[in-house]
């Protein structure tokens, strides 16, 4: 029996230790791990972000280099009046619209070099030559026009016989269509001036001939090329 007493006793303060630490350990809330931070990574540039950026750099600095100077299209080369001499030559610009082939005329009774304007005087038109076709686009008739950018008068002969404004002609006709519905195009040429027409009178459309204020230069189309079109 001692041996019993004894051995309870020993487990008694145990018992009772454990007991009072049973509600400590029931109050607290159980502790948490706390996930370790993963480290951000290294932000990687896509190949999207990388094209954008190549772009904006390229819309910034190539305007302002000399590379961009080089890309951008520049406006033709424009002789001015004082520098169109006769035997010369140079690159004039013109504005049109394909009803000008029937609207613009001058009037002088002087051969130039086989061309001449669609009248003799103001009421008499060129006789046309039995051996030439009855259409050849005009390609001995000369007309007045302004040129672009600088709206510079000049007289060219044949234009309209030329390929590409020959093609623009037959592909865009005027007739029937109102003046506000035709494309405005821009021709670019390479001329030979070949001389200069005093006592000319022009005529921009039905109406009253006019005179110059100058005497205009004649010019001879060696090439040209539709380089601009507009919106009517």
């Amino acid at each position: 029996m001692a041996s019993t007493e004894s051995g309870e006793s020993s487990e008694r303060p145990a018992k009772r230790e454990r007991e009072s630490e049973a509600p400590r350990r029931r109050g607290e809330a159980p502790s948490k791990k706390r996930r370790a931070q993963p480290d951000e990574p290294t932000p990687v540039i896509s190949g999207r972000f990388l094209t954008a950026s190549v772009l904006v750099l390229g819309l910034t600095v190539i305007p302002m280099s000399s590379i961009g100077q080089w890309i951008e299209p520049k406006d033709p080369t424009v002789p001015k009046p004082n520098t169109w001499t006769v035997n010369s030559k140079g690159t004039i610009a013109i504005t049109l619209i394909t009803a000008d082939y029937n609207k613009l005329f001058c009037a002088s009774d002087k051969d130039y070099s086989g061309f001449h304007c669609g009248f003799k005087s103001e009421n008499e038109t060129w006789p046309r030559d039995p051996s030439k076709p009855l259409d050849d686009n005009k390609a001995t008739v000369i007309q007045p026009y302004r040129t672009w950018l600088d709206n510079q008068l000049v007289l060219v002969a044949g234009l309209w016989s030329q390929p590409a404004v020959a093609t623009r002609l037959h592909r865009e006709p005027a007739g029937g269509v109102e003046e506000d519905k035709l494309a405005r195009f821009v021709v670019e040429c390479h001329v030979t001036f070949i001389a200069k027409m005093d006592g000319v009178k022009l005529r921009w459309g039905p109406g009253q001939w006019t005179n110059p204020d100058m005497n205009p230069m004649l010019a001879r189309p060696e090439s040209c090329k539709i380089i601009e079109a507009e919106a009517p």
